[in-house]
């Protein structure tokens, strides 16, 4: 999913959220967060890292053998937040 798909979803669900922003900057903040998010996944060695609205992603390395020759790699499960019911008015 592109960040302007997610600009559009945005827009569909909560039209006033962007106000007049334009697409293109709405779509630069969404991917300088996501990359923000593979950053700090990437420099978790071992453990749980809670992103909030999103979920946890978990961490952990894995002794693999291929070819005779060992190496760790590293493994990141997911695991998505569950969605609140929004509250009638």
């Amino acid at each position: 999913m592109k960040s302007l798909e997610i600009v559009e979803r945005i827009k569909q669900t909560n039209p006033k959220l962007l106000g007049k922003m334009p697409d293109a900057k709405a779509a630069k903040i969404i991917a300088a967060a996501l990359r923000a998010v593979h950053k700090e996944i990437g420099a978790a060695e071992e453990g749980a890292l809670k992103v909030a609205g999103l979920g946890t992603f978990k961490t952990r390395q894995v002794e693999r053998e291929k070819d005779g020759q060992k190496s760790t790699v590293k493994k990141v499960g997911f695991t998505a937040a569950k969605i609140k019911a929004k509250a009638a008015k």
